[in-house]
């Protein structure tokens, strides 16, 4: 039990570190300059489904190791549900948001929201872990 305990926290680590190495590409590829608007959406759809993927799997391995805790609940693991809710939602905006500017084609203020929203995720991602320390 201990073994696959620890097995499946790396796995949510590296999954962790994961979402925010993405978070930081898809940060890239909404602020990038390309030459054309259909490089600019043909990259942006080639790559959400690996970015939510890597969502879901986090998701998954936190649930897994909730499980192996037997769902005794602090005020850290509500930290950690919570962020990955409002992790979800801003994605869920963002892709709204996203096709938006595609139907009206107006990337620029979309550019700017991309931006507040990907900052907004990359510090709910590493929020648990920061505040982890002073709970």
């Amino acid at each position: 039990m201990e073994q696959s305990y620890h097995f499946f926290l790396a796995l949510h680590l590296y999954s962790l570190y994961a979402s925010g190495f993405l978070m930081f590409f898809y940060l890239i590829l909404t602020q990038g300059n390309f030459k054309t608007e259909f490089i600019f959406i043909r990259r942006i759809r080639l790559f959400l489904p690996i970015y939510n993927t890597f969502l879901a799997f986090m998701l998954f391995t936190g649930l897994l190791l909730l499980a192996m805790k037997k769902f005794q609940m602090n005020l850290h693991f509500w930290l950690m549900i919570a962020s990955w809710i409002l992790i979800l939602a801003l994605a869920i905006f963002h892709f709204v948001q996203f096709k938006k500017a595609r139907k009206i084609r107006r990337y620029i203020a979309f550019r700017w929201v991309s931006f507040l929203i990907l900052f907004c995720e990359m510090l709910l991602l590493f929020l648990p872990f920061v505040l982890k320390k002073y709970l």
